[in-house]
């Protein structure tokens, strides 16, 4: 009796074992996404003939709950990263730092306070205006009082020097800077 000849198996779709042991798999040039972990794409490939699992991890820019506003925080479409509307931070900073005025200075460093952080802006696009509508606000000082401190001059001399000391910083509306993004240019015809 002759020899029956059979076919020979050829791999269809990549096998993927998961965490949790069950097998998946993916067809070529698709990708599948673990409902474990959303960040991670696995994704079937043929090369020179052979079938292989690719792994591509999504890196997430930062993300800090505490820096939302309450109840804005949502999940990308892709099911992996976070986002917020910021949380306007518009807070008295300070350092300490030598006055000097001319060639007089303090004799100790003395705590300088200045407003930081970050307020709220948009560049929203206008159906009814058919243009961007901006909106701007800039971490200022909101309520500053006058300190004192004495400088030492070069000579020996010593003089009374008048200095803002910042006491509350508030987000303020500002104008908002054209921002520096260009139009495509058209290349010429030779």
């Amino acid at each position: 009796m002759p020899e029956k000849c059979c076919g020979t198996c050829v791999q269809t779709k990549c096998t993927l074992l998961t965490a949790d042991n069950p097998k998946v798999y993916i067809e070529i040039n698709k990708t599948y996404v673990s409902p474990e972990d959303k960040c991670v794409h696995y994704t079937c490939k043929k090369i020179n003939g052979q079938l292989s699992t690719s792994q591509m991890t999504v890196i997430c820019p930062y993300f800090n709950p505490l820096d939302c506003e309450p109840g804005t925080e949502t999940t990308h479409a892709n099911g992996c990263c976070k986002t917020c509307k910021p949380r306007s931070v518009c807070e008295v900073l300070s350092n300490k730092e030598v006055i000097k005025v001319g060639k007089c200075e303090s004799p100790q460093p003395v705590n300088m306070t200045y407003c930081g952080g970050h307020c709220g802006s948009m560049s929203k696009y206008s159906a009814e205006a058919n243009k961007m509508m901006h909106k701007c606000e800039c971490c200022q000082e909101f309520k500053t009082s006058q300190k004192k401190v004495e400088l030492t001059c070069d000579n020996g001399s010593k003089v009374q020097h008048l200095y803002v000391h910042v006491e509350a910083c508030q987000c303020k509306p500002a104008e908002c800077v054209p921002g520096t993004t260009t139009k495509p240019q058209r290349r010429r015809r030779r």
